[in-house]
């Protein structure tokens, strides 16, 4: 198989690895509550089992470079790769560490940047989900803002799992969109 397939599959299995790894990672903390705190809680220097939600971020960021490589070859993605190595980041430093926060941010400021963009591509090329895709991106920008500056919930988790939703979508949408072009 070629990398090309290969990172295009990728695409449209990460949501089913994320879903497994943090699966792992949430059997391993059942202290965890999506309302009260922040995903990389389980990552914190005082969680003795943070090794687990750390090393599932590295392993999935790399993951993900794979899918975001293919999707850049193919030009579907400008900045993918960027978000890609900001994710990775996220688990090396926990979240006590200065270098955290700004990996998280930018981890979704630039891959849903990359969607909008690239949508608008794609809407321009003829593909009008294309167009779609860019307003559902500033959508979940704005709503993950939302959350967090309106305090909906306590922690983070919801607000992070809305950003992740939307992005790892899109990686099944331009997986499909590489595999179909293909046949």
């Amino acid at each position: 198989m070629n990398f090309e397939k290969l990172s295009a599959y990728i695409s449209v299995f990460l949501p089913v690895i994320f879903l497994a790894g943090l699966t792992v990672v949430l059997g391993k903390n059942p202290w965890f509550s999506f309302t009260n705190n922040a995903l990389s809680d389980m990552g914190s220097l005082k969680n003795p089992e943070r090794w687990y939600f750390n090393g599932f971020l590295m392993a999935f960021a790399v993951i993900t470079l794979i899918a975001a490589v293919g999707a850049f070859r193919s030009g579907l993605s400008y900045l993918m790769i960027f978000a890609s190595v900001s994710l990775f980041l996220v688990g090396v430093f926990p979240e006590e560490l200065p270098y955290h926060s700004p990996a998280a941010v930018l981890f979704y400021l630039i891959a849903l940047a990359d969607i909008a963009i690239t949508g608008i591509k794609l809407g321009r090329s003829g593909v009008s989900p294309g167009y779609l895709w860019s307003v559902l991106a500033i959508f979940t920008f704005i709503l993950m803002l939302y959350l967090i500056k309106a305090h909906v919930f306590r922690g983070l988790a919801i607000p992070e799992m809305v950003g992740a939703i939307t992005i790892l979508a899109w990686f099944v949408y331009i997986g499909l969109l590489r595999l179909c072009s293909q046949l």
